[in-house]
């Protein structure tokens, strides 16, 4: 009788520990999945930013080049059609579901800072494309211009969240320059 109560009680400490080893597992690969989840919303939360300045500035050059004189003569004589404000839209609306969706990730599994980033980001983001549409396309690119500064506070705020991105999943060196002036080039062969 001993040695079947004994043989029960290991075999419910084996069961007990076995099953406490998977509990642990499951939650550190739920874990890993969330962060590495974080992380992927970090990253296309930086780079749809930065594929929106570029349109952005499509759009300031395009008032540029689309008005005028020859714009309606263009349009009269059926050589350039107007822009269509749903095209525009869905141009845009691509690439701005994207950041979204990753606004939302960090707003719901991030810290307070990284939601605080985000929404900063955001902001330079929606500096960039006003400073764009109340642009006429014909400003020159000074440092006062108001695409320049609102694209230099983009910069900044991509920067920002992105030395936060790589705090948080404890990726390579945490304090680095981002906008560094030395620059590697490949060695002549």
């Amino acid at each position: 009788m001993n040695s079947t109560v004994a043989a029960l009680l290991g075999s419910t400490i084996t069961a007990c520990a076995s099953l406490i080893v998977v509990m642990v597992h499951s939650r550190l690969r739920r874990r890993h999945r969330e962060r590495t989840d974080l992380q992927r919303a970090y990253i296309l939360m930086l780079s749809g930013a930065l594929r929106l300045s570029h349109k952005a500035e499509a759009l300031r050059q395009t008032r540029y080049w689309r008005s005028g004189l020859r714009e309606v003569g263009d349009q009269l004589f059926g050589g350039q059609k107007p822009l269509d404000p749903m095209v525009l839209h869905d141009w845009l609306a691509r690439d701005m579901a994207t950041v979204e969706a990753a606004w939302s990730q960090i707003w719901t599994s991030g810290d307070q800072d990284g939601i605080a980033l985000a929404n900063g980001l955001m902001t330079a983001f929606n500096g960039v494309m006003d400073a764009a549409v109340k642009s006429s396309g014909t400003e020159s690119f000074e440092a006062t211009d108001d695409m320049v500064v609102a694209t230099r506070r983009l910069g900044e705020a991509r920067g920002q969240l992105a030395l936060h991105a790589r705090r948080v999943a404890k990726l390579g060196p945490r304090d680095v320059d981002l906008f560094t002036e030395r620059e590697y080039t490949a060695m002549p062969a």
